[in-house]
């Protein structure tokens, strides 16, 4: 009887729904029902959606029903959703514009509005787009209006210590700008932001240091390797990661350079490395470096990388040795995959003690048995510790990582697992290793807007390793274009910040069960944006009250 009853529901509501069709075509209305998800108003050529920063909206999915959105963000911090939307029907042009945001006392966040830009992957038989480059963009403009694929903004808001906490109200409308009177062809919608009345610190808690190379610069822009055209292009990419609280290993100018100074004196810049060079030049940074404490603690050497047998061992060995008498008190950072050098029946962090006082082994060392522990009591000795992702752990494993397939929930829940692991610092060895890009059928893509397997050596599916800027030339910037991985990799240095300020506020107890909400170990983690999302909300409004 109630199967019954069912059927007679929806042949009934089958119907209805048909009636409305067409008495709308017959009174001129125009009818968009579209498989790539349905507005609140049947009639719309628009269907539309805001998303979380965590989500990696697809060029030809579904679009969602999420009709407006709130932001939430510290002062001192960047914070952006998305907004999606698709043309479900051509109509000539059409418009986009967003407001600044603004309260109801006529305070203004500026927004920054950035167009998503599609990369292709592929793994030789099937190839993928994903929403990955961040295009800056202005905020208002027309498009012709086409069915292909989803359109993809982020919204974007830095707010700054002074800005007053509270909440505020951003409008986006999309029509059609040829027949602007038309209500089915004109959408309005809002975005709130609601900013803590907390702020960040200028000088980020963790440590950073990331690979940015001058060739690769030089050779997509178009410039000489070395002239002061590359080495301005050089200092723009620099500032860039650092207005993000990102330190590249090099900076802008060599440390003997006195324009150097205010770098290596910004409480901004966590750490730069030290050239490895000949005699001279060694005791001649330390004759700087040494006369400044703050300088000296930033500063390292990174001679050698991933020791894994005998004979790197001995050629570390050798390096220590020359660093200890020409360098007294050096600092020293040597990533290492494999703790256990089998030839020698020894492993790298007791045969680091005391050479290398950064201890920096990739990330899923922490899964094996007795390794925390082991790196514990390095620390308990005054060392630091780092660790680094790359073209492992592999993106087929559960490991969070950076690469341009994967949920971008993991690039920002790698961060919550740093914190939960007492890891201190972020090592990535390039963010534009641009040179090796290649195509499918083996041959050298023109950069890495044209393909992201910019490592192929690493394996057919490490797209984005060691790229997680563009150069800007390739769409008329002189300068970088970000992407939405580097832009995960700044949120999660200011989540590292949360959870830091909330064990201070909170107590580790406390903050050690908000972080479990969102992850219990290195493999065992959220899937649900909206879980992360309720759980950082909570840590800033925790955070918010006991700063009171």
């Amino acid at each position: 009887m109630f199967a019954l009853s069912k059927f007679f529901s929806i042949i009934k509501s089958f119907f209805a729904g048909l009636l409305a069709v067409i008495v709308a075509t017959s009174q001129g209305g125009s009818l968009a029902i579209s498989l790539h998800g349905v507005r609140s108003t049947p009639l719309s050529i628009y269907s539309y959606s805001f998303y979380d920063p965590t989500v990696k909206v697809f060029r030809d999915g579904t679009i969602a029903k999420n009709e407006t959105y709130t932001m939430y963000a510290a002062k001192n911090e960047y914070e952006y959703c998305q907004f999606a939307f698709r043309t479900n029907k051509v109509r000539g042009h059409s418009y986009f514009e967003i407001t600044d945001f603004t309260n109801e006392n006529g305070d203004v966040v500026p927004v920054e509005l950035y167009k998503e830009v599609a990369v292709e992957t592929t793994d030789g038989v099937v190839n993928t787009k994903y929403y990955d480059a961040l295009v800056p963009s202005e905020k208002a403009f027309h498009f012709s209006s086409k069915i292909e694929y989803n359109y993809v903004y982020a919204i974007m808001v830095k707010t700054t210590a002074d800005t007053p906490a509270g909440d505020y109200t951003a409008t986006v409308k999309i029509g059609n700008y040829d027949i602007p009177d038309n209500k089915y062809e004109n959408e309005t919608a809002e975005v709130k932001l609601h900013v803590w009345n907390f702020a960040l610190p200028d000088a980020p808690t963790m440590d950073t240091a990331m690979g940015l190379e001058h060739y690769d610069i030089a050779q997509k822009h178009g410039v000489a390797n070395g002239s002061d055209a590359c080495n301005e292009l050089y200092k723009k990419y620099y500032d860039y990661m650092l207005s993000r609280r990102v330190s590249a290993y090099d900076l802008p100018y060599d440390i003997l350079d006195s324009r150097a100074d205010a770098y290596m004196s910004d409480p901004r810049v966590k750490s730069f490395r030290i050239p490895y060079g000949s005699d001279e030049q060694i005791t001649a940074y330390y004759n700087k470096l040494s006369q400044n404490p703050e300088w000296m603690k930033k500063a390292y050497f990174y001679p050698i990388d991933e020791p894994s047998n005998a004979e790197a061992i001995e050629s570390y060995n050798a390096i220590c040795e020359r660093l200890s008498r020409l360098f007294p008190g050096y600092n020293m950072v040597t990533p290492f995959y494999t703790n256990e050098i089998e030839e020698l029946g020894k492993n790298n962090i007791d045969i680091q003690a005391g050479k290398s006082d950064i201890i920096c082994p990739i990330s899923d060392l922490f899964s094996e048995k007795g390794f925390p522990e082991s790196v514990k009591s390095r620390v308990a000795q005054g060392d630091k510790v780092w660790w680094y992702v790359c073209c492992g752990p592999s993106p087929t494993s559960d490991y969070c990582n950076l690469f341009v397939q994967q949920s971008a929930l993991k690039h920002r829940i790698l961060f919550w697992q740093q914190k939960q692991a007492d890891v201190t610092g972020l090592l990535y060895w390039d963010v534009n290793y641009w040179r090796d890009a290649q195509l499918s059928d083996g041959t050298l893509a023109a950069d890495v807007w044209e393909s992201s397997w910019t490592t192929p050596w690493t394996g057919n599916d490490t797209f984005g390793d060691g790229s997680l800027l563009y150069n800007g030339s390739r769409v008329g910037i002189n300068g970088p274009v970000s992407s939405i991985r580097f832009e995960c990799v700044a949120n999660g240095i200011e989540d590292y910040e949360y959870l830091t300020m909330a064990e201070e506020l909170l107590g580790e107890k406390e903050t050690d069960k908000i972080i479990k909400k969102v992850t219990k170990d290195l493999e065992h983690y959220t899937y649900s944006d909206k879980a992360f999302r309720n759980a950082r909300i909570k840590l800033g409004n925790a955070i918010e009250s006991a700063a009171k």
